[in-house]
């Protein structure tokens, strides 16, 4: 048993693996396995087949053929690979004079049960969402998806960790040169360990440094099935329920899960709604200070009175006000975020209407500035998933404004614009459908068009099969 010998020897506590000895056919055999994540009933099980069998063991593959027919089981040739399995919790068992050993699918550990997830929560569709286990999340979207063109190649990242990793997609219908190119991507990742799938979005992201996101993620099966029959490909991390899909474009962000399950009418004015909310977190802050300081002749003149009379008194610029007032919301709300959930409530009281109240009684703010950065905030996370990029174009543009005015707003509004229409993920235009513009793919931007109008797959996404569905007879 040396090759056997050699794993443990390997290891820096043994102590955390174990070894059974047992005979087989007149040789000595032996099953290793760990402690901590190995199922121990069913690694009794194992040995009481084992032993029944007797002299019967000849080789491995009366093992696998006639001993071991209610396991899930492997050949494995290197060494390499048999202690990857072993460190992930399955069994090992090595036969003398036999090359190489039989894996056996003996992990068990606590994983959470499936519910929906707390970021993507709906009226209507399905609830359940992913959860830290990959072989849970790969079995959910093979439920959704029964075709024998699923395709799904495993492998492992990070030298410590040897993290579970999975490449999703459709044959047939992605694009090859995408899930290529993501291959390449992840075969080239050489770090010590990966412990969430956003550890992979630098190492799978175009622009590394870019304030847009350039990679989807989500937490639902039905959302990964529905990009996936588009053409996508998705990239499954262990350990995490966050799966990440590309390509990527902008207009995913506007869309939600829910948009797909009500009447696309009323979906088509919610996305609406979405867009403008957005505009307005996005320029709100800079078009007011612009306003206040350089253009208070475009203001009505009761507006302006009411604007003046407000701001009396307050000791700062309005371009430090405003910046003051967004300064302190982020406050609030990364506190409220990392408050022990028992007291996130109070802290939303003290920080929302204590302090803030507060302040603009004490004549340090103006009750306007709060206004403006609080409807601005509540704006942007209309699109929770841009958040983080429009709280950065935010501040920017409010600088811009307070700065140059309106012209500088303009000015940096169509950098950009310019900057947006140049990225590209995977060969998919991130403005797409609108620079440039396709008018197929417009069913499902902006607008909402029923599910039976939409012929065609996104020909903006790089895939193979442009043809969704075929019209049959049936009447309008």
């Amino acid at each position: 048993m040396e090759r056997a010998e050699r794993l443990l020897d390997k290891m820096a506590a043994r102590s955390l693996y174990v070894r059974t000895d047992f005979e087989a056919g007149g040789r000595r055999g032996c099953l290793l396995a760990t402690t901590d994540l190995s199922d121990h009933n069913a690694l009794l099980e194992c040995l009481r087949a084992l032993r029944e069998a007797g002299k019967k063991i000849t080789g491995y593959d009366v093992l696998q053929t006639k001993v071991l027919t209610t396991f899930e089981r492997t050949f494995v040739e290197t060494e390499e690979e048999a202690l990857g399995y072993l460190l992930s919790g399955d069994g090992l068992i090595f036969l003398d004079g036999e090359p190489g050993c039989i894996r056996l699918a003996v992990r068990k550990y606590e994983t959470r049960a499936v519910s929906e997830p707390p970021t993507e929560g709906i009226v209507k569709g399905p609830r359940e969402g992913f959860v830290e286990n990959i072989k849970t999340n790969l079995s959910m979207i093979e439920r959704k998806l029964r075709t024998p063109d699923l395709k799904v190649e495993r492998l492992k990242i990070g030298r410590r960790t040897m993290t579970d990793a999975a490449i999703v997609s459709i044959r047939g219908v992605a694009d090859p040169r995408v899930e290529e190119e993501i291959k390449r991507r992840l075969g080239e990742i050489d770090t010590d360990g990966i412990i969430d799938s956003q550890y992979l979005q630098s190492y799978l992201e175009p622009r590394r440094y870019s304030v847009f996101n350039q990679s989807g993620t989500c937490e639902k099966p039905d959302i990964v099935a529905a990009k996936l029959l588009e053409g996508r490909v998705a990239v499954l991390c262990d350990g995490t329920p966050i799966v990440i899909t590309l390509p990527y474009v902008f207009f995913e962000d506007v869309q939600s899960s829910e948009d797909y399950y009500e009447r696309s009418t009323y979906a088509t004015f919610v996305r609406i709604i979405r867009m403008i909310s957005l505009a307005i977190g996005l320029l709100l802050p800079g078009a007011f200070v612009a306003l206040e300081i350089y253009h208070f002749s475009v203001l009505p003149l009761r507006l302006l009175l009411t604007v003046i009379n407000a701001t009396k008194g307050v000791p700062f610029p309005p371009l430090a006000e405003i910046l003051f007032v967004m300064f302190l919301f982020e406050i609030i709300r990364e506190a409220g975020v990392r408050m022990p959930q028992a007291m996130g409530l109070a802290m939303s009281i003290v920080g929302a209407l204590v302090l803030g109240e507060t302040a603009v009684k004490a004549g340090m703010i103006g009750s306007p500035a709060v206004m403006i950065v609080a409807l601005s905030s509540i704006c942007t996370y209309t699109v929770p998933n841009a958040a983080g990029s429009s709280t950065v174009l935010r501040l920017l543009f409010t600088v811009a404004g307070g700065l140059l005015g309106l012209y500088g707003m303009l000015v940096a509004v169509t950098a950009a614009l310019l900057y947006v229409f140049s990225l590209d993920s995977y060969g998919a235009p991130f403005a797409s459908p609108f620079a440039p513009h396709i008018g197929t793919d417009g069913q499902d931007g902006l607008l909402k068009a029923p599910a039976a109008d939409m012929m065609k797959r996104p020909r903006g996404i790089p895939n193979v099969n442009a043809t969704r569905q075929r019209r049959k007879n049936w009447t309008e």
